[in-house]
C-alpha cells in the first residue's frame, strides 16, 4: 500500500497502528503512542486522549461512513498537531476533502495509483464548507 503523507508521497514512515483506540485506554501509555480508531469510538475520550498520541490512524469500514471526517476535524480543532491517518476505503476522489477535514496522510488501497492521488489534493478551488486549517467557506470571502 502506497501513503502519501504532507502531500508526499512517503516512502519512510510509519506503519498503521494495530491496536485499536478502545484497547490502548485499557493499556494507557505503556501501549504505545499511535492507535486505530474508527467512528464507533467514543470521540470525547479521544480527543481527551489524543495529546498522548503521535498518530491517530482513522479507519473507513465503507465509502458512506463520514464519521472518520467529523473525527479528524474536531480533533484538528481542538489542537491536535500529530499525524492523522485515514486508512480503509480511502478513495482517491476523497482525498482533497480529507486533507480539508484535518487528514494530513493518506494509505491508498492497491488499486490506486499513488501519483495520480497526489494530484486529487487541490484539485477542487471552490468550497462551500468550513475547514480545519481554518480556510472559510468561498461565500465568506
Amino acid at each position: 500500500m502506497a501513503l502519501i503523507k504532507d502531500q508526499r508521497l512517503s516512502f519512510s514512515h510509519a506503519a498503521t497502528p494495530e491496536i485499536r483506540f478502545a484497547d490502548w485506554l485499557s493499556g494507557g501509555i505503556a501501549a504505545g503512542d499511535a492507535v486505530l480508531a474508527n467512528g464507533a469510538d467514543d470521540l470525547p475520550s479521544l480527543l481527551a486522549h489524543a495529546e498522548k498520541l503521535s498518530m491517530i490512524a482513522i479507519e473507513f469500514d465503507t465509502f458512506a461512513d463520514g464519521r472518520g471526517f467529523s473525527m479528524a476535524r474536531m480533533l484538528r480543532r481542538q489542537g491536535y498537531t500529530g499525524e492523522i491517518r485515514a486508512v480503509g476505503d480511502v478513495a482517491m476522489d476523497r482525498i482533497d476533502f480529507m486533507q480539508r477535514a484535518g487528514f494530513n496522510a493518506f494509505e491508498l488501497r492497491d488499486d490506486q495509483d499513488a501519483l495520480q492521488a497526489l494530484q486529487k489534493i487541490g484539485e477542487v478551488s471552490v468550497h462551500f464548507q468550513p475547514s480545519a486549517d481554518g480556510k472559510g467557506p468561498a461565500y465568506m470571502m
